[in-house]
């Protein structure tokens, strides 16, 4: 956690214009706090705005922009914004050594982090403003920056776009299982899947190893439908064991994340 309530004034490297709605700059990088007070008034105005009062919903979203921008630069901000009790029992939580990604979580905290449609509208909006953070466009001239690529939508639509192919359709119940084959043994068939797994998920797989049983729960990632995201490893249950036809699945130690790791699932 930072310490700002003893230290002297500092300066962002870049200089930052203060936004109306949001508090002066001096206050959000010297009153401990002010960041994730400025995030809560953000939220709960985003809450109480139809959106089809574009302009002002673009605008909002500029101040989200411009908090976030905040966070990039200043490591204090970032630090206390990291250490937020919203984060508590969320598996992808903000990282010390990863403030590029400041506007990606600002808008998971604004869309809301406790339900599927808060973390979809979350990462649309991360897509439709990411040519915008990667040009560090100011955000001052975001709502306008939106409104000339014909809003959140079309600017969402044109990055995704550019990403690698993914599925053209959700896959179906036989393509879930057209890749089951009988285990050599004779015992139950198992699927390979490819799952995206975050260094802290091996960390606990290493640690429960080969001879036990895990629970491994799963989802879809918001970023990406073609991909899965683990969101829960625990021991015990036998819902799945780490077994596999060449051996061994724990991860190398020099992996980092995220890491795609075969997972063979038992049925």
């Amino acid at each position: 956690m930072s310490a700002k309530g003893n230290s002297p004034e500092r300066k962002l490297p870049v200089a930052l214009e203060s936004k109306d709605r949001c508090p002066p700059i001096e206050d959000l990088l010297n009153n401990q706090g002010a960041i994730n007070g400025a995030l809560d008034t953000l939220s709960n105005s985003l809450a109480t705005l139809a959106t089809q009062y574009r302009q002002h919903y673009r605008e909002y979203l500029a101040d989200g922009y411009y908090l976030a921008s905040v966070m990039r630069k200043d490591p204090d901000t970032w630090s206390d914004f990291c250490h937020r009790l919203d984060w508590n029992d969320v598996a992808d939580r903000p990282k010390i050594n990863e403030p590029e990604r400041a506007l990606e979580y600002v808008l998971r905290i604004v869309c809301g982090l406790g339900s599927r449609t808060g973390r979809q509208k979350a990462s649309k909006l991360k897509f439709a403003l990411l040519d915008a953070w990667e040009a560090e466009i100011p955000h001052s001239e975001i709502p306008d920056w939106l409104k000339q690529r014909g809003g959140i939508e079309k600017a969402y639509r044109a990055r995704r776009a550019r990403l690698p192919a993914a599925r053209s359709k959700p896959a179906t119940a036989k393509e879930h299982t057209a890749g089951v084959t009988p285990h050599v043994d004779g015992s139950a068939p198992y699927l390979a899947l490819q799952i995206l797994a975050s260094e802290e998920h091996l960390a606990q797989i290493n640690k429960i190893g080969l001879s036990s049983f895990a629970t491994l729960s799963v989802r879809r990632s918001d970023g990406d439908p073609s991909k899965f995201e683990i969101s829960l490893v625990k021991k015990g249950g036998p819902y799945l064991r780490w077994v596999g036809p060449l051996g061994s699945v724990v991860a190398p130690k020099n992996v980092t994340a995220p890491t795609n790791v075969p997972t063979p699932i038992r049925h």
